[in-house]
């Protein structure tokens, strides 16, 4: 939330976690998509060394990391030129996540859209995709929750698991083999998709591994602090609650402070504490 600035630049990974810190932050996300579409050291040879030297900060300014986001691509593109890079990048993902004692790395299922039968063959490449990347993830004692995503965007076209109906139907499958596989619901997805969240939620139930918290004012304005749109949070809480989810209730707000001066930052960041803070004791 502190990543993007207002000249366009992109703050260290290591100021992040600085400034979140100082706010009162305690537990954060790591987001090695942003890492690795921007000129960060997780892009170089000493990826490894530098996600070590992330874990110690953390660890020195009493900040855990509980959640990550995986880099991603439409792995079902045929038409994908360096997919060996594209599938390192995820391999780092899930190396970083174990690093960092993430538990939840999210990634997205990819979408054919060249199919006449997309769903089905969504599912298919996305299961034969993600078994690989599900055992090495075992391996390093990582889960991964795969999000749910938006279509509105690319309307008409269909994006694959834009549906709780779909989503679970993909990891119910994956579940017969894997168990460290479940859903991260993104809020402002299925509010841009104007579904009802707490009939999407009683259906994913005890899958729901992780969240992404965030409210929009349009497609074109999104990733914004709650309370900033016109999401109703007090339902968004209490469709969590009615499911019982014990897992953390994790922001995606990298566009709330990326017009402020750095005067204001500060600021801002310890308010979006007192906002989660906030939405936590609503009933």
């Amino acid at each position: 939330m502190y990543f993007n600035r207002p000249d366009g630049t992109k703050a260290r990974i290591e100021d992040c976690i600085k400034m979140c810190s100082e706010a009162g932050y305690r537990v954060m996300d790591m987001n090695f998509l942003d890492c690795t579409n921007f000129d960060t050291p997780f892009r170089t040879e000493r990826w490894e060394e530098w996600v070590h030297e992330l874990a110690e900060l953390a660890n020195e300014k009493h900040v855990e990391f509980s959640q990550g986001h995986s880099y991603f691509y439409n792995f079902c593109d045929d038409n994908i030129k360096d997919r060996e890079t594209e599938d390192e990048f995820i391999r780092r993902s899930i190396i970083g996540a174990s690093v960092l004692g993430i538990p939840w790395l999210v990634i997205h299922a990819g979408t054919d859209f060249d199919s006449a039968t997309p769903v089905k063959s969504s599912k298919e490449k996305t299961i034969e995709y993600l078994k690989p990347r599900l055992e090495l993830a075992a391996r390093y004692h990582v889960g991964i929750a795969i999000e749910n995503l938006w279509e509105l965007n690319i309307s008409p076209k269909r994006r694959y698991t834009t549906t709780a109906e779909e989503l679970i139907d993909l990891v119910d499958t994956l579940s017969k083999d894997f168990d460290n596989v479940g859903i991260c619901w993104d809020v402002e997805h299925s509010e841009i998709m104007q579904m009802d969240i707490s009939k999407q939620l009683q259906l994913v139930g005890k899958r729901l591994k992780a969240t992404h918290i965030s409210d929009y004012i349009s497609r074109y304005e999104d990733h914004l602090l709650p309370f900033s749109g016109d999401t109703d949070w007090r339902k968004v809480v209490r469709s969590l609650k009615a499911i019982e989810y014990t897992g953390d209730f994790t922001y995606e707000v990298h566009r709330y402070t990326m017009r402020l001066p750095q005067e204001l930052v500060l600021s801002a960041l310890k308010h979006s504490v007192a906002v989660g803070n906030y939405l936590l004791r609503l009933e």
